[in-house]
């Protein structure tokens, strides 16, 4: 019941402190990368401070094996048993999936970039939609999904983002303030230039609770006091 699950999350968005983790299964029998995509925008407005994606894995007993035929789900004969591709779903498409899924958690779950996400989401109408296109560019630029530093990773949304028509001087800025937010570090050569004054910082204060979740906590404080890039 969608209804519910979207009650529930945004009573623990709105009413609690909790920090919310959410996981969103993709290659369902009948889902192609279009009503994924819908419900990754729908999920994504809701507000969780992490959408873990993942892909569908066949578990022996489990009733999705009733779909088999009819959808033509296709598996993979090694544990942990992952979609290959379905009726509607390529397997080009699975594989893009699987990058987003991996480029997702070190852009947006890892909570760095708080400022600079949601400039990302919206260059290409939906969220789905821009970060998918920017999944597939930084796959054609590293070549990899694991092991990308957070540095390299801070120059490439800035290669991105500035050639897709975002203003240079308050991305730098936007970036800078993420890529520092956890601590203090020099401003990287590739940013410097378009710095045009010292730029305050909101570092993340100690606490008790994972790093990660500490990130998400002081965007979400500091998200309404620096204009977004556009």
């Amino acid at each position: 019941n969608y209804r519910k699950l979207e009650e529930n999350l945004r009573f623990l968005r709105q009413e609690t402190g909790v920090h919310v983790h959410a996981d969103l299964i993709a290659g369902l029998p009948g889902e192609d990368l279009e009503s994924f995509g819908r419900g990754f925008d729908r999920l994504l407005e809701l507000g969780p401070q992490e959408i873990q994606v993942g892909l569908l894995k066949r578990l022996r007993g489990t009733p999705i094996a009733v779909h088999d035929r009819e959808w033509t789900m296709a598996y993979s004969p090694a544990a942990p048993y992952e979609v290959l591709k379905t009726r509607v779903l390529s397997f080009r498409d699975v594989q893009r999936l699987r990058r987003f899924s991996r480029y997702w958690d070190l852009v947006g779950n890892r909570g760095f970039f708080q400022e600079t996400l949601p400039v990302l989401l919206r260059v290409d109408g939906s969220p789905f939609r821009s970060f998918m296109r920017f999944s597939d560019w930084l796959f054609e630029n590293e070549q990899a999904t694991h092991r990308i530093a957070l540095l390299r990773l801070t120059e490439l949304l800035f290669r991105y983002l500035a050639a897709r028509g975002q203003d240079a001087q308050a991305l730098a800025g936007a970036l800078f303030r993420d890529y520092s937010r956890d601590k203090k570090r020099a401003v990287p050569p590739f940013l410097a230039e378009h710095l045009a004054r010292p730029i305050p910082l909101e570092t993340v204060p100690q606490a008790s609770i994972p790093a990660r979740q500490a990130r998400h906590l002081a965007g979400s404080r500091t998200e309404n006091r620096h204009p977004s890039p556009g």
